[in-house]
């Protein structure tokens, strides 16, 4: 992959395009092409101007609603792999949130609708002036207020911006923070690998492992994402550790888990009560010297960045097969079940939510009174059919 300019380099070039478009007043059609080949050449990447199937403009997609009935539409700009974009021309001075949303409407529920894995990242551009990013690194692109505003006015004098959209349009791979994420469980699970055949060679139950490493694990998530006080865990074991009796450390596990299941003061902490079967039983196995520096290494890991995997590994592992069969906890990665539910609850409900969006701003918009208790009884509607909805479990 040929190397990017850097922001500094590509900066004299962004503005230059931003001062030449600035009284750009042409439509959406006449004039997003060709500001879209240009702003490319001012990032320095490759512009859509040799069309292929997996880079190109007007890329069309048939997209069939929910009466059967089936319309081409077209997504403004589309690479495969990096990004889907929706572009719109406001007269400038106007109000551009009822047009940004519906091309952010349209461009989720057009990717919805494309052969393979939905792009990294959508956009939608209100052309010359604004544009706005949505990533979903996190599993979904999340509504309209999730995006990322940019002001391409200015864009020349924000370095990570320019280095953000360059990515988006050149290696969008360098922003997955999955891969972090997977490099930081595949170390930590090897410490915990390490910990559970340490305990199991000393003819521990390997039920009795999988349950305690399951509440150490979910201890160390806790710290890390402030359900319990930074670092409590991890200081725990270091302070039982420094006094030399191991007595004291399965004491202090055992205290800690106690207080996590009913809530109170654990010291000078307050802890809030964990409704979760694992802390039903407080059982601390006894640990080496060695078993300990395991866990403490494992808990200086950012637990709020490590895959949900190890969580579902070591619960079935924890259970055994009559409890499992009757608490159905069989884990399910998240891929099969984004595929499953992104499709037939999440997009069907942020699709209605964008439309009634979109209509509330235009009727708000009018300043007269009838249009604004329409507005108001759109949302009162939309909160009383969220609020009827049933979802069933097929498992």
């Amino acid at each position: 992959m040929p190397d990017l300019p850097s922001p500094a380099d590509a900066a004299p070039h962004l503005r230059q395009l931003a001062e030449s478009w600035r009284e750009t007043h042409a439509n959406e059609r006449a004039s997003f092409q060709p500001w879209m080949i240009r702003f490319c050449e001012a990032l320095g990447v490759s512009p859509p101007d040799q069309p292929t199937d997996d880079y190109r403009f007007e890329l069309p997609v048939r997209v069939v609603d929910r009466d059967g009935n089936t319309t081409t539409n077209f997504i403004d700009c589309w690479k495969a792999g990096h990004f889907a974009l929706e572009a719109k021309a406001s007269d400038e001075g106007k109000r551009t949130d009822a047009l940004l949303r519906k091309a952010f409407g349209q461009v989720r529920t057009y990717v919805a609708h494309v052969s393979g894995n939905p792009p990294p990242y959508l956009m939608v551009v209100d052309v010359p002036r604004t544009l706005i990013v949505w990533d979903r690194w996190s599993g979904a692109y999340g509504d309209f207020a999730a995006g990322k505003p940019i002001a391409l006015a200015t864009l020349h004098e924000r370095p990570d911006d320019i280095k953000l959209l360059q990515d988006i349009l050149a290696r969008p791979h360098v922003r997955d923070p999955r891969g972090r994420a997977q490099a930081v469980t595949k170390e930590i699970a090897a410490r915990l690998a390490e910990l559970a055949q340490s305990l199991e060679e000393r003819g521990l139950d390997q039920e009795r492992v999988a349950r305690f490493l399951m509440r150490c694990v979910f201890s160390c998530f806790a710290e890390d994402v402030g359900l319990l006080p930074a670092n409590l865990f991890r200081m725990t074991l270091e302070t039982a550790r420094d006094s030399g009796n191991r007595e004291q450390l399965a004491l202090a596990l055992t205290n800690l888990w106690k207080t996590m299941d009913s809530g109170g003061m654990f010291g000078a902490a307050l802890l809030h009560r964990f409704n979760g079967h694992f802390f039903k039983t407080v059982e601390a196995l006894p640990l080496e010297p060695r078993d300990v520096e395991l866990l403490i290494d494992a808990s200086r890991h950012d637990w709020s960045r490590v895959e949900p995997s190890i969580f579902g590994t070591l619960l079935v592992r924890a259970l055994d097969p009559v409890e499992r069969h009757r608490l159905g906890a069989e884990y399910t990665p998240r891929e099969y079940i984004e595929r499953l539910v992104e499709p037939t609850v999440v997009e069907p409900i942020r699709e209605r939510w964008t439309a009634v969006q979109a209509a509330v701003i235009q009727l708000e918009e009018s300043g007269k009174k009838k249009d604004v208790e329409s507005a108001k009884k759109q949302l009162r509607d939309f909160h009383a059919w969220m609020r009827g909805l049933s979802f069933l479990d097929p498992a």
